[in-house]
């Protein structure tokens, strides 16, 4: 379940998240396109180069943490939480650098939790996101149903929050050219 559930529900979200903001899954896409043309699939080499894709995906699973809270748990007291700015608006730009450079992990973004409960797999999970998450944006355009609005509220699951089942429509944005082999 972990590592499997919990990456596709975070995909479905930030799926999701470029359907509702069109103009940031059209960022997204203008950084691929820079960064890796269309030609060949993004690679594991060019994710320091997609800082606005990565920053996408940050804050996709912060508005959409699947987890929320990891294993339950709860404060001896009363506690503070450090808290973000604008905290229900989708701003990718919290997590670049002055040079658009995905900057230092925040302490206060927690979707693989932290300290001693920290996900084993967030080492794994995460290039593996960044790499599908661009391979879908390089490939495909992703929209409502005309006359459709997204609906962002998740929803307790079985394994954690989900969002609502959705349809999408889905554009080709690019042919892949097959290699002759001999």
């Amino acid at each position: 379940m972990a590592g499997i559930d919990t990456s596709r529900f975070t995909l479905s979200g930030a799926i999701l998240h470029m359907v509702a903001f069109p103009d940031i899954q059209e960022k997204v896409q203008e950084e691929i396109d820079r960064v890796v043309g269309r030609d060949r699939l993004p690679g594991i080499n060019d994710r320091p180069n997609f800082g606005y894709t990565e920053a996408v995906l940050h804050e996709s699973m912060r508005l959409g943490t699947v987890v929320p809270l990891g294993l339950p748990h709860k404060t001896m007291g009363d506690t503070e939480v450090d808290a973000w700015d604008d905290v229900d608006r989708f701003i990718p730009e919290r997590y670049l650098d002055e040079n658009g450079k995905l900057g230092p992990k925040p302490k206060n973004w927690l979707p693989f939790s932290a300290g001693k409960r920290v996900c084993l797999g967030e080492f794994v999970a995460k290039p593996e996101l960044h790499l599908i998450f661009a391979c879908l944006m390089q490939r495909y355009k992703w929209r409502m149903i005309s006359g459709k609005c997204p609906d962002l509220a998740q929803v307790g699951g079985a394994n954690g929050l989900i969002y609502k089942p959705y349809k999408v429509v889905v554009e080709k944005r690019i042919e892949m050219k097959q290699k002759n082999e001999a």
